[in-house]
Parts: structure tokens; sequence; C-alpha cells
């Protein structure tokens, strides 16, 4: 295999992989964002045996929101 060959089978396997993972964060924040919305639901019924569930969800999602945030920011190019 030449090395133009194996660069765009990389460049391939590359733009798959980013596909997957774009997959995956979209499955991902839909499962934390209905799993957030269920804490809310839950919280109004005030239900002492699931406080601390609900308590721990909803920190989990700020603290999400500031990590992704984080990620997500645009980076100065250095140049």
């Amino acid at each position: 295999m030449s090395i133009l060959e194996t660069n765009q089978y990389l460049c391939s396997q590359l733009e798959k992989s980013k596909q997957n993972f774009r997959n995956l964060m979209e499955k991902f924040l839909t499962s934390k964002a209905t799993a957030y919305i269920l804490a809310n639901q839950l919280q109004k019924y005030k239900s002492e045996e699931y406080k601390g569930l609900i308590e721990s969800m909803l920190e989990e999602e700020v603290q999400f929101d500031r990590e992704l945030a984080e990620k997500t920011r645009p980076t100065a190019r250095l140049g």
C-alpha cells in the first residue's frame, strides 16, 4: 500500500470516527437532557425518597454544562 493510499484510508477512518463521535455525543446529550427533565418533574413531587438522586442529577447537569462550555469554546489560534 502506497503512502497516498494509506493516507486516504486513514482520512476515511478519521471521518468515520468523527461521525461516530458526533452520533454518540448527540445520544449522550439527549440522555442527559432527559435525565434532567425527569429530575425536575420528580422534584415537583418533593419525594424524600428520591431527594438525593434529584439533587445529584441537577448538580451533575450544571457541572456538565460548565465542562461542555469549556470544551466547545473556540480557542484562539497562535500565529
